[in-house]
Formats: structure tokens, sequence, C-alpha cells
């Protein structure tokens, strides 16, 4: 057996789809069509310079070194075998899966998770149907063969695997292109879901008395309205700056919160779990367990990402399955606290220990870290810079996203700066010690101070404001950013922690009083 080629390796693994249904319709001439079938995929492995490693029944797992050669082989195959006439009308429908890696190579055989992921491609497939991992395509974008695109089927879990893989159908020209679903776990978990859903709809009516409520308030935000409860969210309409409802018993001390990727997410310090609420129904849909307590928490890149200050590690949650999919250790030494962000091109991971971390999004691997300001409280990204906000001298930290120093020297802002957000131009801190926030131009460094309420902890910018969650006095500031002033206070009661803007409402956490 020839060498197996090295390097960069594009695998395809290939299989007939019903072929026990084929079996049992064509009998004993079924050996005679998987000659056949087997004889067709040989010869375009051969002409564009393949290697076939392994062949099982009505499989093959072929490497070649090179990604345009695999797809011109598998786009040859299928024209070749829609062109046969096989006997007694049946149609041989092979599905194939095209990934390109890395691998280690041992004796006759290829050892990494390249070649699962490879496998696990194809069996998503369809008969007829050719797969494309995100890799492989973009190796072969600009040399795709005559009559083929590549078409987007977005992001999608495998089996086994930590994270969704994007994948591409090959669409050739003259065979058929319209396929139903993929195979893939979020597809399997929809299909349950509805199920579920059908199975539950009556039940759901008898038992609507009993399901979680949502509070109404028909004057919410007056003085006179009664104070959302602790351990719950607080949804406040930024439209009319009433609070409109609120969702109780999401957890012991709701904190951090998150919204998007189809979910309001919530973080307490009373449970190692992160809670998902539909935005629309306002029904709790999952509960999710974690190896630590969550002290932030952020949305983007497709994920939900968990800061846990104690371990000094992220958690990765696929918003999908509902479920971790991959925790990234070793960013800092133990500590009391840590903060998460997305933005500029990474993940951004502070420890009050001091430090900064960078997180690839694509790879959950560390790029690195740097120094911040003495104990980090809060962390966000934008405007070019990532923006620390130090509770233990009194300043904001702006880092170099590419070098992880600092791009100007701390900004000194007033007490206790405890949360960091930006938009609306500029970037908001909201300082604990001293009841104000301060905006920064991002661009002259120069301060703006705007007096909010009591203690404020946490602030979100969006729907046309910056939002401000004041601890203290348990209100909602609402800041107007083209004049720099509180247009509307917003009355929510006990102890508010955590604050988030998206799906048109200003979400808010809600603590019991401190004694």
């Amino acid at each position: 057996m020839s060498q197996l080629p090295g390097g960069t390796v594009t695998f395809v693994f290939t299989d007939i789809e019903g072929s026990t249904a084929l079996l049992k319709r064509l009998g004993a001439a079924y050996s005679d069509v998987l000659t056949e079938h087997q004889r067709i995929l040989r010869d375009a492995v051969t002409a564009h310079g393949g290697h076939e490693v392994d062949t099982q029944g009505d499989s093959f797992f072929v490497a070649f070194p090179r990604a345009k050669d695999a797809v011109a082989a598998a786009v040859d195959a299928q024209r070749d075998l829609a062109a046969k006439d096989w006997p007694d009308g049946a149609r041989v429908a092979v599905r194939m899966g095209l990934h390109t890696g890395e691998p280690e190579v041992g004796e006759q055989r290829y050892v990494g998770i390249g070649v699962h992921k490879a496998a696990r491609i194809g069996a998503a497939g369809h008969g007829g149907q050719v797969l494309l991992s995100s890799t492989t395509r973009e190796l072969v974008e600009d040399q795709l063969p005559t009559g083929v695109t590549a078409r987007d089927l977005g992001e999608r879990r495998l089996k086994d695997l930590d994270r969704p893989e994007r994948l591409f159908q090959l669409e050739i020209e003259g065979l058929r292109s319209d396929f139903g679903p993929l195979k893939t776990l979020d597809v399997e978990l929809r299909r349950r879901r509805r199920r579920m859903y059908a199975g539950a709809a009556l039940i759901g009516v008898l038992a609507a008395a009993v399901a979680i409520p949502v509070f109404a308030f028909g004057q919410g935000g007056g003085s006179g309205s009664s104070p959302v409860a602790p351990n719950s969210i607080a949804i406040v309409d930024p439209n009319s700056n009433k609070v409109v409802g609120s969702i109780p018993n999401v957890g012991v001390n709701p904190s951090a919160i998150a919204v998007g990727a189809g979910g309001v997410w919530v973080g307490g310090y009373g449970a190692k779990i992160v809670t998902r609420i539909d935005p629309a129904t306002h029904a709790i849909v999952a509960s999710i367990p974690l190896q630590a307590t969550p002290t932030g928490l952020a949305v983007g890149y497709g994920s939900v990402w968990t800061a846990h200050g104690l371990l000094g590690s992220v958690t990765r949650i696929d918003p999908g399955v509902n479920d971790v999919s991959t925790t990234i250790t070793g960013l800092a030494s133990r500590a009391t606290g840590g903060a998460v962000a997305v933005g500029e091109g990474a993940v951004w991971f502070v420890s009050s220990i001091g430090t900064v971390a960078k997180i690839d999004p694509s790879t959950n691997k560390p790029l690195g870290d740097g120094i911040a300001g003495t104990s980090p409280s809060g962390v966000a990204a934008g405007g070019g810079f990532v923006w620390v906000a130090n509770t233990g001298d009194n300043t904001v930290s702006e880092i170099n996203p590419r070098t992880l120093g600092d791009a100007r020297p701390p900004i000194t802002v007033g007490s206790r700066p405890w949360a960091v957000a930006t938009g609306a131009g500029a970037v908001w801190v909201a300082n604990e010690g001293s009841n104000n926030v301060f905006r920064i131009d991002a661009e002259s460094g120069s301060i703006t101070q705007i007096d909010v309420g009591h203690q404020p902890t946490a602030l979100a910018v969006g729907s046309g404001a910056v939002w401000v969650a004041n601890s203290g006095d348990g209100t909602v500031s609402r800041i107007d950013p083209s004049s720099n002033r509180v247009n509307k206070t917003i009355t929510v009661g006990n102890r508010l922690s955590g604050i988030a803007v998206g799906e048109g409402s200003v979400w808010v956490t809600v603590q019991a009083p401190t004694t």
C-alpha cells in the first residue's frame, strides 16, 4: 500500500444512503451494483490523485493532498453515479463529507479530530449530497469545478464535537440540490422540541393556571407601583420607561445578565447555573449547570460566555442545545471576581487579581494576557479598544487588543468604578462609590460626569439610551446620550444587580436588599 499523504490533507467520507433497503429490493443483483459503485468512486479518486485509506461495504474513506482535487473527485463521482443506468430502475444515492486538516500519520492510518469531523459531516448529509466544512470551502472558494457552487448551510452541531461547524453544500449543475434537513444535533433537537410541544399542547392548556407567571403592572415605573420581588427579572419598556412585568424565581441572587442568541441569559451567586429565558414568552426554558458560580456573562460569536472568577476560567455555552460546549481554563489564578466581554475579534476575561486574557472564539484557545489595573470588576470591547474598570485604583484601563498593552495611561474616574460599557459614541463607567456615571470620549479621553441613583452597579447601552441599574435605591436611570443627562428615573424596588438591553426590552436582575 502506498504512503499516506502528509501535511494538510482533505478527507472524504462516503456511503450509500438506504443501502439495506436497496439490498432488499435488488437481492442478488445488489452485489453487482455495489461493485459498480466502487468502480465509479475509485475511478474518480484515482483520476484526481486521491489515496484510498479504507473501504468497508458501501463506505469509502479517501485522502487527498489538495482540497480542490477532493472536490473535483466528489463532483465527478456524483455525476457518474447519477448518469449510470442502474438495474431495476434503482437509484444509488451516495452522501459525501469533506474536511481539511493536519492529522498525525500513523501506520497506514490517520489520527486526529479532523478525521472524526469529516466522518460526522458525511453522516449529516443525504444521498447525492456533498457537504464541505468551512475550512475546505475556504480553500476551494476560487477553484470550484465548472458548473459548481457552494451554498452556505449555516453553523451546525455535530455529534461528539465541542464547537459548531459551518457547513456548505456543493450545488452541481444538472444534479439534485434540494435535500431534507441535515442530520445534525441542532436539527434533531428542534424535532424533539416540536414533538414535545405538540404532545404538551393540551397539557399546557390545562396547566396554564400553574405556569410560571409573568406579572404585569398597569402603571409600572411610578412611585406607587409595587416593588419587583427579589430573585426576579424586572422588564422595562424602553418606549414608556415603565416596568411592564417581571419574571420570578430565576435563581438565588440573580446578578449577571445578557441578551442575544435567542435568549435572555441569567447567572446568579446562589447556584452554579445559567438560566435561559425566552424573550418573547418570558418562560424559563433551560437551566444549564456549570462547574462554578458565574461572575459574568456575555453573548457573541454564536455562543454565551460565562466568567468564573474563582476558577480563573470561561465557559462557552452552545445556545443551539442549551449545554456547555467547552471550558477554557488557566486564564488567571483563583480570585474573588471575574468578568467577560466579546468584541474586537475576541473574547475577553478579566480577573480581580488584575489581569486581562484574550481568547480566540474560533479555536477556544487563549491568545495571551496583559495587566489591567487594581481589582478589575468590569470589561467591555468596542471602538478599537478593550476597556477595564478597576475598583482598586479608581481607573479605567484602555487596552490595545493586538498588543494587550495600555493604549494610553489609565483614566482616573470616580470612586469604585464597577461596570463599563461601550456604545452611543462613547465609553460609559458606573461608579458605585460616587453615585455617578462617567462618559469617556474614546478619541480624546475627555470625561463628562453624570449623576445617577444610589450605588450604580451595572449599565447597558441600547434602544437609544444608556441604562443604569442603581443597587442602593432600586432604581434604573435612563441617560440621554445626546445631552448626557438623566431624563427618566424608573422605580423597580429591592436591590438591583445587572442590566441588559435587547429584544425590545430592558432586563434588570433584582436581588433581596442587604440587611
